[in-house]
């Protein structure tokens, strides 16, 4: 268990301890509260024993060199949470089932791919903004040769949007699924940014941290992932149960290159979410290079984060003010039980 990172840190080889300490810092407390005998038959019923609920032990993991830092406490994953009565069809049309008449093109047009059509966004957060429209409604029913094309379709739209703004030169593509992710439309879509001057701020500062870190960060942090049980590889690609997930579950995928088998663990691990992990709504995002040679950037990897986002039918959000103005982020979800079901998925 996460709870039981300290203990598992201890019994590292030296050399991976070293390593662990200069990535991670871990501390270790104890809640103590002191419920009123009335409150015991609701604390049982929804917690399993008061015993747990009157000293619970917290674990917070820093990841220095990224400023990320997570607070684990797996008792949440207990807290009873206010559900929707009925969940809502997710088969009702949109305008993205009808994308060529109902949704607007890019300057630049369109472009299709075996299995998706690109759109421009209506509503812009930046100046080249567009999205993948998949042909298939449901945005939790895909295949590998689907999610291949999704992908392939991005990097024609970087390059075609590119040629309309030689100065937008690093990309970035998202996909948030259903509306716990903050999608606005039900039907299955990527959305895709070009941007110009810099990267966007979490991606270059992770470019930088990763520059002045002494040694070869992203090695470091799958080979201690990888030696306390939390990261394998999957077709040369190194993926980790992340120890200090952005939300729940997260997963990180790191490859040298967007090819066939970087596709493809994109695709499985998705696919665990949803089949094995009973996820229905999550963020991926591919932090990447510019498109165009700048210095600086020639040692980045293809990076690929994946969150569930939760319940669908839960009334109340998944983060709150500790993840927007304190910077730690609340996870009830272990590492460990994560990386055990997709070391499953990715035989």
């Amino acid at each position: 268990m996460i709870t039981d990172i300290d203990k598992k840190v201890k019994k590292l080889p030296k050399e991976k301890k070293r390593i662990f300490n200069k990535i991670f810092r871990v501390s270790v407390t104890k809640g103590k509260l002191v419920p009123p005998k009335e409150m015991y038959s609701w604390i049982k019923r929804n917690f399993e024993s008061v015993r747990f609920v009157k000293t619970q032990k917290i674990v917070k993991i820093d990841n220095i060199i990224t400023n990320e830092g997570t607070l684990f406490n797996w008792l949440r994953s207990k807290r009873p949470i206010q559900k929707a009565k009925e969940m809502p069809d997710l088969s009702k049309e949109d305008p993205f089932c009808t994308p060529l008449k109902l949704t607007p093109a890019d300057s630049f047009g369109r472009i299709k791919g075996k299995y998706c059509v690109t759109a421009s966004n209506i509503a812009k957060y930046d100046g080249l903004h567009g999205l993948i429209i998949f042909k298939n409604h449901n945005p939790l029913e895909f295949n590998k040769e689907q999610v291949a094309d999704y992908i392939n379709t991005a990097f024609k739209w970087f390059k075609a949007a590119n040629k309309e703004d030689k100065k937008a030169i690093y990309p970035f593509l998202m996909w948030n699924c259903l509306w716990r992710s903050g999608a606005s439309i039900i039907h299955g879509h990527m959305q895709l940014n070009l941007t110009r001057k810099r990267h966007y701020n979490k991606i270059e500062f992770l470019r930088k941290a990763a520059k002045k870190y002494k040694g070869n960060y992203f090695n470091d942090l799958f080979d201690i992932h990888k030696a306390l049980g939390l990261g394998l590889e999957y077709k040369g690609v190194k993926v980790i149960a992340n120890l200090t997930p952005v939300k729940e579950k997260e997963i990180i995928l790191i490859g040298k290159k967007m090819n066939d088998n970087l596709k493809e663990a994109i695709y499985k691990t998705v696919r665990c979410f949803i089949d094995k992990m009973n996820v229905q709504s999550f963020n991926l995002a591919v932090l990447m290079k510019p498109i165009a040679n700048v210095k600086g950037w020639e040692d980045f990897p293809f990076i690929v984060r994946i969150v569930d986002r939760g319940d669908l039918t839960a009334k109340t959000a998944d983060i709150g003010g500790m993840e927007l103005y304190a910077g730690d982020n609340v996870v009830s979800s272990d590492p460990f039980k994560v990386a055990n079901i997709l070391r499953r998925c990715l035989k």
